[in-house]
């Protein structure tokens, strides 16, 4: 199918196709109705599926050679650490993960989860599969990004980001008027933040927002990141094509597809998930 410029590759996935991750060798969706699809990073064929017990539960992310994602609720709630290749669970970990957090993410020998209601956050050994002490969070944290230098914490709530030191366990600098963030990703020299309304750029060297793009991820979209820009998803399929150092579009794309869901760039492609409409689009970079 077209979609702007690009003919994308529209793949059916019943179920409530919502959270992506990826790895080296394929991408990975997790389903509202409970369960992980592996797929081909070419085609995004679904290549096998691995289910999982339990409620509804947020969260999935794959590196560092583990793919991890979350069922259950509240109290009651439990990390899964499974084999993309043979489906096995290869630990369960219990926990009290906040429920709006949906990226798992693995980093500095730990996979990250924000606690409760956001206030405190914890990293599970990678390889132990052991958590550690909690760390207290200065904001209600929604959703975790991966940096350079610690973990991100974003918070729609407070409006604010806030960088943790993972190997000290403690919060560091906090940025502000970051109106309703909910996604982040990190690139060379910038945090960018999607918000509600608007997407920020915050350089890293001065913790200042240097530039402010109206759009935003609305209440259900997500930010990922190319090798140059930044790709800002919400809604449907309403996309801006960032460049990462200034802020200026570089492309919008448009459709009429359906609800919201996540967005991921990986293997020379944007991935694009339609929770409601079980649809995963796979849309090329180059035209």
């Amino acid at each position: 199918m077209q979609i702007g410029n690009r003919e994308a590759i529209s793949i059916r996935i019943p179920g409530g196709p919502d959270w992506l991750a990826a790895d080296d060798e394929h991408v990975y969706i997790m389903r509202d109705e409970g369960g992980v699809d592996v797929l081909d990073p070419a085609t995004g064929a679904v290549l096998s599926s691995i289910e999982l017990t339990g409620h509804r539960c947020q969260g999935l992310g794959a590196a560092d050679g583990s793919l991890w994602a979350c069922s259950g609720a509240d109290e009651r709630s439990e990390l899964f650490r499974l084999d993309p290749t043979t489906g096995d669970i290869e630990a369960r970990v219990a926990t009290t993960k906040a429920y709006e957090q949906g990226h798992l993410i693995i980093g500095f020998g730990r996979v990250w989860v924000l606690l409760g209601d956001g206030s405190s956050m914890v990293g599970i050994d990678l390889n132990t599969n052991a958590p550690g002490e909690p760390i207290p969070l200065p904001i209600r944290g929604t959703d975790l990004a991966l940096g350079s230098d610690g973990v991100w914490v974003v918070s729609a709530v407070d409006n604010a980001a806030v960088e943790v030191d993972p190997d000290r366990g403690v919060a560091g600098r906090l940025v502000e008027g970051l109106d309703r963030a909910r996604v982040a990703v990190e690139v060379p020299g910038a945090l960018w933040v999607g918000g509600a309304v608007a997407s920020y750029r915050v350089d890293l060297a001065t913790s200042a927002v240097t530039a402010t793009v109206d759009g935003g991820v609305g209440t259900d979209g997500g930010i990922s990141a190319d090798a140059g820009g930044i790709w800002v998803r919400k809604g449907g399929v309403t996309l801006q094509h960032l460049d990462a150092a200034t802020g200026a579009i570089i492309e919008e794309i448009s459709a009429e597809i359906g609800t919201g869901g996540d967005i991921l760039v990986a293997f020379d492609a944007v991935w694009v998930s339609f929770h409601n409409d079980a649809t995963l689009l796979r849309i090329p970079l180059s035209y």
